[in-house]
């Protein structure tokens, strides 16, 4: 038995005409009738009666009728969900954001792809850039918010701007006095820093630029992340000093910590990664509305400073 007699079968039966069963289905009346005539003989019954004024279901055509009716619409959605996840409009899309990153930026990208794609499950997880470049080389992300770092081959990257790194210390500490604090400021200050593991690249980097502009290695006390960095720059007097991205600055006060810009800003490049050879359309329709997002907002392109 074929999907498409029993699609034949069924149109004559809601429509109760050949003429306008053979339309509907754009095909001859002569086909269509050769259609229902093989299913008769396929199954070894009369399933309609036909007379010059009208067709009539036989009584096994009856019994036919809501069989046919639920095999063709299971078809037909299969059709449908096919060509959604052809076209990029279903499946699954699995985002790693940035751990310590700008929520913002990546929360807005994901946010607008929900709400254009709703029928696309979408997976989130969360960790530091070189965790979430390792999920997406072993297939276990379909995009990863990552900082600069050395990326294989097979992966492209795509800017989603630039974010500026502030002084984050205790509100008692003599350098919060400053509206802006000048890096040389920061020579010989204790400082708490994300883990080197994290990002050795951009770690090194930052530190670089720490030793540029204060004429000596920094004083790293402790390697912690930033939220557990803001708990020990509170504790017992501490006047050591840490550094978050200008959106922890802007996401609400912390208690005790007080937040300052550093002149001149040192500035991290936040990009979202993608394997080249993926052939799936979903992540494509995340990168144009990323395109979109990143073109209507050209400010974060536009911040002076130092890119690490």
């Amino acid at each position: 038995m074929e999907l498409r007699q029993l699609r034949a079968f069924l149109h004559v039966a809601n429509a109760r005409h050949f003429g306008k069963a053979a339309a509907a289905l754009k095909i001859t009346q002569p086909a269509l009738t050769q259609r229902i005539q093989a299913l008769e003989r396929e199954l070894g019954v009369q399933l309609l009666t036909r007379s010059a004024r009208e067709v009539r279901l036989t009584p096994a055509g009856e019994i036919l009728l809501p069989y046919a009716t639920s095999l063709i619409s299971v078809e037909d959605r299969a059709l449908r969900e096919l060509a959604d996840n052809v076209a990029g409009r279903a499946g699954t899309l699995r985002v790693a954001y940035l751990l310590h990153g700008d929520i913002g930026a990546q929360g807005k990208i994901v946010a607008e792809f929900r709400r254009r794609y709703p029928d696309v499950a979408v997976e989130t997880s969360v960790a530091p850039a070189r965790s979430n470049l390792e999920n997406l080389v072993n297939g276990a992300v379909d995009a990863a918010f990552i900082v600069p770092m050395p990326i294989p081959p097979d992966v492209a990257v795509k800017s989603i701007g630039r974010r500026a790194l502030m002084l984050a210390l205790p509100t008692g500490h003599p350098l919060a006095r400053l509206e802006s604090v000048p890096a040389s400021s920061l020579r010989g200050v204790q400082m708490i820093l994300w883990p080197r593991s994290w990002n050795p690249e951009l770690s090194a980097s930052f530190r670089q630029w720490l030793a540029r502009h204060t004429g000596e290695e920094p004083n790293i006390v402790a390697e912690e992340p930033v939220d557990q960095a803001f708990e020990a720059l509170t504790t017992n007097g501490s006047l050591a000093v840490t550094i978050a991205g200008s959106w922890r600055a802007s996401a609400g006060t912390v208690t005790g910590v007080a937040f300052r810009p550093l002149v001149p800003q040192p500035l991290v490049e936040h990009q979202i990664a993608f394997m080249r050879d993926d052939p799936s359309p979903v992540w494509k329709h995340l990168l144009r509305i990323t395109d979109e997002i990143m073109s209507a907002n050209h400010d974060q392109e536009n911040l002076e400073g130092d890119l690490l």
